[in-house]
């Protein structure tokens, strides 16, 4: 098998009144990814695109179940076009000999992978002086439908020649580069790219580090560069999900979107209304470095040094880097959110006095006393 793998490209022609469902970065969230289908009514009429990472990032075992589960839904379901995102290849590159030491850091680092889900099923313990071959021989004679079901993956997919599908990005769809991996793994390619000649739809990197003003994990919809970031950073953002991004139909070329999460839910029962900040602060992946200026129970006040502004953050959520002496922030934003009666929001963790929260996709706070009984 080898590893550079070229890149795989499919023309579909859709028919222009079906219902078509985009959806990415599902990373073994099965129990998520099965509610959003409920939700937004999925059935054999439509056509579903699955932009990869489809695995990857789970808890214990929902790896390898997201994929079965995939390949289940590929025998009942006539349209369902599942992609390669970078973290799909993960299966590919434990195979060569000569990849054995990046076989054990990953293994050994990387807990919520499908590899430690088939360890723990086979009762094969993984440790750093493990018998790497005979684990990978196991693996490929118990589980070939997976490494198959990995090989056939699409990188590029086109719709009716109006609508281009990849996990990361492509700069120029006249010169798609012949190997797949820098499709897949495009970091900040909504901000980087140039308007596209027609309109791409892509995953990888989580909406929420393109927005600096505020902390929203919704899918991004931007018709002058023609592209449609859609990855909700799920297993990878405080507050992710997964978005199911919808067109009503080719004709109709009407977008919207649904989602899910694997937080708790909760039916506010006031009303609370916070003051909309003049300078909303959303801390992203790059630039999260951090002051702490007090503490307040399991909160710390900390100064957002790039932009200047102060908020509360959660204490798990701030790390001291050893070499350096600095503080870091995983998450934070200085929004409150205000909530109405019989709102359903996602608590994503709760503390004193303050909880984080997550309504219609934006993420903030809330004084933990508005959520008494679930203290």
């Amino acid at each position: 098998m080898e590893l550079n793998k070229k890149t795989k490209i499919k023309y579909l022609n859709v028919p222009n009144d079906k219902r078509l469902i985009f959806v990415s970065d599902i990373h073994g969230d099965i129990k998520a990814f099965k509610e959003g289908l409920e939700r937004i009514n999925f059935s054999s009429e439509d056509y579903l695109f699955l932009i990869g990472d489809i695995y990857e990032k789970g808890n214990e075992g929902e790896n390898l179940e997201t994929i079965k589960f995939v390949m289940e839904l590929m025998e009942k379901y006539p349209n369902i076009y599942p992609m390669a995102g970078n973290c799909d290849e993960v299966l590919r590159f434990v195979l060569p000999e000569d990849q054995d030491d990046r076989f054990l850091l990953y293994a050994n680092v990387k807990k919520h992978s499908v590899i430690n889900d088939i360890a723990i099923k086979e009762g094969y313990p993984i440790s750093m002086d493990m018998d790497v071959r005979q684990f990978v021989n196991m693996m490929v004679d118990k589980y070939s439908n997976l490494y198959e079901f990995m090989n056939s993956l699409d990188d590029v997919i086109f719709i009716n020649e109006r609508i281009v599908l990849v996990h990361g990005g492509i700069d120029d769809i006249d010169n798609i580069p012949p190997y797949s991996l820098p499709l897949l793994k495009y970091d900040r390619f909504y901000e980087l790219s140039a308007p596209q000649k027609k309109l791409m739809i892509v995953g990888h990197y989580p909406t929420r580090n393109y927005r600096s003003d505020i902390a929203c994990v919704n899918p991004i919809f931007d018709m002058r560069k023609k592209i449609i970031s859609i990855d909700g950073g799920n297993h990878v953002v405080k507050g992710g999900q997964i978005n199911f991004v919808i067109l009503k139909s080719l004709s109709s070329m009407s977008f919207s979107f649904s989602y899910a999460d694997h937080y708790p839910k909760y039916i506010m029962h006031t009303n609370v209304d916070y003051e909309k900040n003049l300078n909303d602060v959303n801390i992203i992946f790059g630039d999260n470095e951090v002051e702490i200026l007090e503490t307040d129970l399991d909160f710390l006040y900390v100064k957002h040094l790039s932009s200047d502004t102060c908020m509360w953050v959660h204490s798990s959520y701030v790390y001291k880097d050893e070499n350096s002496e600095k503080f870091y922030c995983y998450d934070g934003s200085n929004q409150f959110i205000s909530v109405k009666e019989n709102d359903e929001i996602s608590i994503i963790k709760k503390g004193m006095p303050y909880s984080i929260i997550k309504k219609n996709g934006y993420i903030g706070l809330i004084e933990t006393k508005y959520l008494e009984d679930e203290i």
